[in-house]
């Protein structure tokens, strides 16, 4: 039984890797769509779409992030070494410390808007 959750683990967080994977590439792709398209905006809307589109990509990596943390997690049940939690623990505080800037970034941005 142990073997087999071994290896459903392991494919389990791959498939996970995989995901996470095809999702970056498809945030980069949009991000390169929304900034050609604001190409075409008049120069005085160019900033306020600009920094819409850096905080979409941002919300999208932060996504993928979370991903990442919960292969990571996976794969740190199955063999619990120093090292690997040691990259947990700082994949985790990255993670926070990601979460606190693009909130802050957020409450500015909306704050923006409203005026």
């Amino acid at each position: 039984m142990e073997s087999f959750l071994t290896v459903f683990v392991g494919y389990l967080t791959i498939a996970i890797e995989i995901m996470a994977a095809i999702i970056i590439g498809i945030i980069i792709v949009l991000a390169f769509i929304s900034a050609i398209n604001i190409l075409r905006k008049p120069t005085r809307d160019r900033t306020l779409a600009s920094e819409t589109v850096r905080l979409s990509l941002a919300r999208g990596l932060l996504l993928v992030l979370d991903f990442v943390v919960a292969s990571d997690i996976l794969k740190t049940i199955l063999a619990p070494s120093p090292t690997e939690l040691l990259l947990l623990g700082f994949i985790v505080a990255v993670r926070i410390a990601l979460s606190w800037s693009l909130s802050k970034e957020l409450d500015r941005h909306t704050t923006h808007l409203k005026q």
